[in-house]
């Protein structure tokens, strides 16, 4: 793109992506926004085994009996995300990638683990966005111990997990100003 960093946004699994870039590639990044990464294995005992254990069955779930089986339980996990289908275009793109992110992404995503220590050293400009509606979500607390560990800053978005596909203006609108708050004005 002609640039030799990036402002990178991630929500959810692009926010490990975001995570895992900060530990092993901190040269490329020149600010990240890791949106409720559902790093739950950062979670404490016994709520972190009570997440990791119903990751696992719906993992096992889409496995014997396909990811059409363990979607349904897989968004009821999602705190206040609308019990609606997706808009139409969208819905049919999503479900084009699901076999393939539950054989292959799923599992590798929910035991991910950053390395805090190396986040920490690599001195990657970063905050971690948590949904003003996700009250207690599993990702909330997800997103809390990983602020804690690597001290960095929270910052409240606009609705909930999945709010970029309900409520794109406003998401963002708030990318935009957390970008500008922390000195990465837009350029026209």
């Amino acid at each position: 793109m002609g640039t030799d960093k990036a402002i990178v946004f991630g929500s959810s699994g692009g926010a490990i992506i975001g995570l895992e870039l900060a530990s092993t590639r901190p040269e490329v990044i020149d600010f990240l926004i890791a949106h409720e990464p559902g790093v739950i294995d950062l979670i404490a005992e016994p709520e972190g085994d009570k997440w990791s254990s119903f990751h696992r069955d719906i993992f096992t779930k889409s496995q014997h009996e396909g990811w059409q089986a363990a979607l349904p339980a897989f968004m009821a996990s999602l705190v206040n995300v609308p019990n609606a289908p997706y808009p139409p275009d969208l819905n049919a793109r999503v479900e084009d990638v699901l076999e393939f992110f539950f054989k292959h992404e799923y599992m590798q995503f929910i035991h991910y683990i950053p390395d805090i220590e190396r986040i920490r050293n690599n001195n990657v400009n970063m905050v971690v966005a948590i949904g003003k509606d996700s009250d207690g979500a599993y990702y909330v607390h997800a997103s809390h111990a990983l602020v804690s560990k690597l001290g960095c800053e929270k910052v409240e978005f606009p609705g909930h997990h999945d709010v970029s596909f309900w409520m794109p203006e406003e998401f963002a609108n708030v990318i935009r100003l957390t970008l500008d708050q922390h000195g990465y004005k837009q350029r026209n």
